[in-house]
């Protein structure tokens, strides 16, 4: 029963706060009057909260010792112009990383081995260049120039 209690209590002092604001709907209005009115703990809350706001707010503004000075905003044109930058950069360590990696496999060749229908077990396919083992010839029937690979 004390939990229900608390988080009930907890609840109220915040509506308390609320309405100090005009920020509670009708609904939250009654549930506060109504916790307030059998609650003592609550309502010496909500007392106490109601007069330290009106001290407050009443009060006469002060000038700060102190001098604030607040950092300057970045213009948007410095901001775009930081955003480009960025995605240049990206742009051209992928196209770096793309040539590095395409001259550094000219030496290591990916060989796919084929099988033909003519017995050349020795013919391999590297991106789309027929190789054969020295001595073999593709017969000129399996040549199809339309078909990609």
């Amino acid at each position: 029963m004390g939990a229900v209690r608390a988080a009930e209590c907890e609840r109220a002092r915040s509506w308390a706060s609320l309405a100090l604001d005009g920020e509670l709907s009708e609904i939250e209005q009654v549930s506060l009057r109504a916790h307030v009115g059998r609650c003592e703990a609550c309502a010496g809350f909500e007392r106490d909260l109601d007069a330290l706001t009106r001290t407050l707010r009443t009060a006469p503004l002060e000038r700060p010792a102190v001098g604030v000075a607040l950092p300057r905003r970045r213009s948007t044109a410095v901001r775009v112009l930081q955003i480009s930058a960025a995605a240049a950069a990206v742009v051209l360590a992928a196209g770096l990383g793309t040539l590095a990696g395409s001259l550094s496999s000219r030496d290591t060749v990916t060989v796919t081995t084929a099988r033909t229908g003519g017995g050349n077990p020795g013919a391999a396919i590297d991106r789309g260049i027929v190789a054969m083992a020295p001595g073999q010839k593709l017969p000129a029937s399996r040549i199809r120039p339309s078909v990609a690979l």
